[in-house]
């Protein structure tokens, strides 16, 4: 069973940038990502899972915590397949983080007040 996961390079710019004007730390940033990328209700394509592995490297109980199984849920639901424990980690989990960061930092660009505007959106995540 896999414990840790890196992020794309671009993940890793996304969340030093928002993370410096935000005062937001790097697990609390994933998490954000993760539900933007499943509140978005589209399923990932080939090219989510074509990232590079040259950013932060970070813990699975950091990223998803007491919340796993509800993340892995989730995931299992939108993608419409059960996943076995180290697919949904390895692959599925980081490909929603770094598709989540993207959108993230769109959010963070054209937002306003960050944390008010993520809960202000049409489906707040």
């Amino acid at each position: 069973m896999l414990f840790k996961i890196k992020t794309s390079k671009k993940t890793m710019d996304i969340f030093q940038k928002i993370s410096g004007s935000e005062q937001l730390q790097p697990f609390i940033l994933a998490k954000l990502a993760l539900a933007l990328s499943i509140q978005s209700n589209v399923q990932l394509s080939r090219s989510d899972f074509s990232t590079d592995i040259l950013g932060l490297e970070l813990n699975r109980q950091t990223i998803t915590g007491e919340f796993d199984l509800l993340f892995k849920a989730l995931i299992e639901m939108l993608e419409k397949k059960h996943l076995n424990d180290d697919d949904y980690f390895r692959n599925y989990l980081k490909a929603h983080l770094d598709r989540g960061a993207l959108m993230l930092a769109n959010e963070h660009r054209y937002g306003g007040t960050f944390l008010t505007h993520l809960l202000d959106l049409e489906k707040a995540i």
